[in-house]
């Protein structure tokens, strides 16, 4: 039976709440790329079950051409994705955390972090994954305290994140960077954790290889400053 993608594209836009989620569904297996625009603001709407099969509708469909038209719509999905995180419905902070990461704006990384002590594990863990996603060093200090989560399933999705984050991320970190590099060894350390040791240990050597791009040219010297940093990093000439 022939489909009408017109059809489909009007009930995704005005229908009830169960005829969006089957024209979204509809539309994702039919790959009609000519409905994009639609499923990219479905993503917003009032309805999380609809919101879930716009999302499922894109991951199914080419993604370059997913990404390219969810540029158009950066700005606007990151703004009302980072109000979701505050949403008390938690399934709506985690589904926004997931798609936060997806959409890769370094603004999100903020309030993802805040989300880090959310009590419901599923926000965490979709925080911790846009985290690494995203590939903002500031990140890494407090992914790495959440190596101590009470949920051993976290601890393993954190572990996997920073490896991400660092094996991503580009191998001449700035004065910054290095000193946010030092400050999360000496954290790494302070949190390890014996069920994750041998992760713990390849994250240390990943810190390590990317101090070590630096290290000729710059000199860490440790101090105590009132605004809580630990580092200042001289430049030298060698």
């Amino acid at each position: 039976m022939e489909v009408n993608l017109d059809k489909l594209v009007k009930l995704l836009k005005e229908g009830n709440t169960r005829e969006k989620k089957y024209a979204a569904q509809k539309l994702g297996e039919l790959k009609y790329e000519n409905a994009l625009d639609y499923l990219i603001e479905a993503l917003m709407d009032r309805e999380l079950t609809v919101r879930k099969s716009a999302f499922k509708a894109l991951e199914s469909m080419e993604q370059p051409s997913v990404i390219q038209y969810m540029k158009k719509y950066r700005e606007r999905l990151t703004l009302f994705f980072i109000n979701e995180l505050k949403n008390s419905y938690w399934p709506v902070r985690s589904f926004a955390a997931r798609i936060l990461g997806k959409i890769g704006e370094k603004k999100a990384v903020k309030p993802l972090i805040e989300l880090l002590n959310d009590r419901e594990g599923y926000v965490r863990y979709f925080s911790i994954e846009a985290l690494g996603k995203l590939g903002e060093l500031s990140a890494l200090p407090y992914l790495i305290r959440c190596l101590i989560d009470n949920c051993g399933n976290i601890r393993t999705y954190v572990v996997d994140s920073i490896i991400y984050l660092l094996e991503n991320f580009p191998d001449e970190p700035t004065p910054q960077e290095l000193m946010i590099l030092e400050d999360s060894l000496g954290k790494i350390k302070e949190y390890d954790n014996p069920s994750i040791e041998e992760s713990s240990a390849h994250i240390k050597k990943l810190i390590r290889e990317k101090k070590s791009k630096k290290s000729r040219d710059f000199v860490i010297i440790h101090d105590k400053y009132p605004d809580d940093k630990q580092f200042e990093i001289i430049e030298v000439n060698i």
